[in-house]
This record gives C-alpha cells, structure tokens and sequence, in this order.
C-alpha cells in the first residue's frame, strides 16, 4: 500500500486480486470515494494528456470563467518547493 499526500489531498493506492485479476485500487478516504481499474484502464491513461487531468480538476478547484487556458495541474503546484 502506498499513500500520496500534498496539501489538497491523501490518497491510498493498493494492488488487489479480484475474481476477474489483478486491479489497482485508488481511495480517497476524506472523501469516501475509491476506484478499482483493470490494467487496460490503467494503460488508457496513459494514452492521456496533462491538460485531460486539468480538465477533470476544474470542478471544484476551476477557474469558474469560460475561456481561460487549461494548464497542466502540475504547472500550479509547487511540489516540494524551489529547492526540490
């Protein structure tokens, strides 16, 4: 089990066996949600861009105005700080 934390969020992520294989388990306990994704699934997001999670992060942490450039998550975060 490994946890990621930063100060929006902690998230678990766990190795699973289920009756249809092995599944990569992503929770968030705060909120109460969790996910299981197949290796096909994980693969997939691979296939996506920075600015596809950006997208996913608008709501709740926006901007709320139409029309304003997407940017990676990353780019808004410092993570760990300059000396990182």
């Amino acid at each position: 089990m490994i946890t990621l934390s930063n100060e929006f969020t902690t998230v678990t992520i766990e190795k699973i066996r289920t009756g249809n294989g092995e599944r990569l388990r992503i929770s968030s306990s705060r909120l109460g949600y969790s996910i299981d994704l197949d290796p096909l699934e994980l693969e997939a997001l691979t296939w996506q861009r920075v600015e596809t999670f950006s997208r996913l992060l608008h709501t709740p942490y926006g901007p709320e105005e139409e029309g304003v450039e997407v940017r990676p998550f990353s780019d808004l975060v410092l993570f760990g700080g300059e000396n990182a």
